[in-house]
């Protein structure tokens, strides 16, 4: 009798050991699923979007989407559109744009030779259209921050969505009687800009309306964009295609 109490106890212990092994393998078995679930949030985290839109469309379409959109939350003081913006292939006035080219302007008024020369096979042109004469968009012959924050987002905006695009020249004109103004952006350039997101970069969802600034993002703009803004014209090759000239000054 003494026997079967031992074996029924026996049969006790290992019973309960069973269990408890099996509420470890299930205690286990919830933390690991617990654990899966935090990774997985660490991973989506880690690849959230770059930005809260993206174009739909790809190639000139999309440059054109990005265009438009970007474009329409610009706003002068009074609530209208700062400007209009068209995409372009690497083309004026019915010539291919086969280069872009950087010069610099002596005191002297002289020419040094070419500093840089840079291929347009990869290359989207924007020109912005304001509400004055001849296109113009504000008073100065130079762009205002606002526009170059908006330069440098469409510019932002096409090398993370559009395939096939390295370099951005968004051309303003600044005055009615003078020539436009290039800032000229290529992807080299903004490489950590792109790989964060893009409130990162420029933290404000709706930019200021001309004539206003926001400190928060001031420095970065024009850390960006001012060594990349030049007086720019176009000049005929022999070949018949053109040449966008952009010009710095000597001490530029």
């Amino acid at each position: 009798m003494a026997e079967a109490v031992e074996e029924v106890g026996g049969g006790r212990r290992r019973f309960k050991l069973a269990y408890g092994v099996l509420a470890i393998a299930l205690v286990a078995a919830v933390v690991g699923f617990v654990l899966l679930l935090t990774r997985g949030q660490s991973r989506t985290e880690a690849t959230e979007s770059w930005s809260a839109w993206k174009p739909n469309d790809a190639g000139l379409l999309g440059a054109r989407e990005i265009g438009h959109t970007v474009s329409a939350q610009y706003k002068t003081a009074d609530g209208q559109q700062l400007a209009a913006v068209q995409e372009h292939l690497p083309e004026v006035q019915g010539l291919h744009l086969e280069t872009i080219g950087v010069r610099r302007l002596l005191d002297t008024g002289q020419i040094d030779p070419y500093i840089g020369l840079f291929g347009t096979d990869r290359t989207l042109i924007y020109a912005f259209c304001g509400l004055r004469a001849n296109c113009a968009v504000g008073d100065t012959s130079s762009p205002s921050q606002l526009l170059r924050r908006e330069a440098l987002e469409l510019s932002l905006y096409a090398f993370k969505y559009l395939k096939g695009v390295d370099q951005v020249v968004s051309l303003v004109q600044g005055t009615s009687t003078g020539g436009p103004t290039a800032v000229f952006l290529r992807r080299s350039q903004l490489s950590s800009e792109l790989e964060s997101p893009l409130r990162n970069t420029l933290p404000l969802s709706t930019p200021p309306h001309e004539g206003a600034t926001d400190d928060r993002e001031a420095a970065v703009i024009d850390a960006l964009t001012l060594q990349n803004t030049f007086p720019a014209h176009f000049e005929p090759l022999p070949d018949g295609d053109a040449i966008l000239v952009l010009d710095i000054s000597s001490n530029g």
